[in-house]
């Protein structure tokens, strides 16, 4: 479905349930040297986020969040089917509203099998991490487990290049266009706004009703990503962007990104199709 800023009711109401399509969680041990990582290599302050799944999802209750998408990464091969098997649980053991997104390596022996097996036990699509996964969403191995993600109704959602730390995507929305055209029925969300390359993935979510952009850590100004985007940008494509947040691996409140989107004074209408009604269209998982 695509709703663009005309579609949207003008009667749509105050501030709706929210649908953050973008959190992490992870087993404990990863989620230990993943804050280590940013420990020892970052100015990022986060000893004091939560990192148990059921704190992590109490806040965004707390928060006004009715459904949200947790993922993790297998950054390494041979890792990936034992934590999408983590994954699907954790959405289980955390009840209604948790959907989790599977992890694939190219170096596995079987990663379209993994994908399949991930759907099949309940996890809602994939994400894909370029920096730290080092692996291009573009990688022809991708294919079979792209298709496999677009058979299931699934989504893809994909760190484009080495944001924060670089700026350097390899050009990113290329190679996202090839990925769309080569896969005529997948729906992929490029995280973080598409920083850098924000406005010419609006260009081509503009032409690619497929094409969405989450506001992850680019709208908040306590962020370290932020980015200053005005009321035209969100305008441009109010109907392909979706609330995401990082959640807990972001050294700010949770309800930062939210106050941003907030401060922006757009009509109430496209606020709720930002912050739930969007998200309802990427997968028959949170359409309801």
């Amino acid at each position: 479905m695509r709703l663009r800023l005309w579609d949207i009711p003008t009667g749509a109401g105050k501030h709706a349930p929210m649908i953050d399509v973008h959190t992490h969680l992870h087993p404990p041990r990863l989620f230990a040297a993943i804050r280590r990582w940013f420990a020892e290599r970052s100015p990022w302050a986060l000893e004091h986020q939560p990192t148990d799944p059921h704190e992590v999802a109490r806040v965004m209750r707390e928060h006004g969040v009715e459904k949200f998408v947790f993922c993790s990464y297998a950054h390494k091969a041979g890792m990936a089917r034992e934590l999408n098997g983590w994954l699907a649980q954790t959405a289980r053991d955390l009840g209604p509203g948790a959907f989790a997104l599977a992890t694939v390596h190219l170096d596995d022996p079987d990663p379209a099998g993994d994908m399949r097996a991930a759907l099949a036990d309940g996890c809602i699509g994939l994400k894909v991490h370029e920096n730290v996964q080092k692996l291009p969403l573009d990688d022809p191995r991708f294919g079979p487990v792209l298709d496999a993600v677009a058979a299931a109704e699934g989504f893809v959602l994909v760190h484009v290049g080495a944001i924060p730390w670089s700026d350097e995507t390899n050009d990113g929305p290329r190679r996202i266009a090839g990925v769309l055209t080569r896969h005529p029925t997948l729906r992929i969300v490029v995280a973080h706004f598409g920083v850098p390359d924000s406005e010419r993935y609006l260009d081509l979510a503009a032409r690619e009703p497929r094409l969405f952009l989450d506001t992850t850590m680019v709208f908040a100004r306590e962020s370290p990503m932020h980015r200053a985007l005005d009321r035209e940008a969100i305008a441009r494509g109010a109907g392909q962007i979706l609330y995401g947040t990082d959640w807990p691996n972001v050294p700010h409140a949770y309800d930062a990104e939210l106050r941003a989107l907030q401060a922006l004074d757009l009509d109430p209408a496209v606020l709720r199709a930002i912050t739930s009604e969007n998200a309802r269209g990427l997968s028959p998982a949170l359409a309801s």
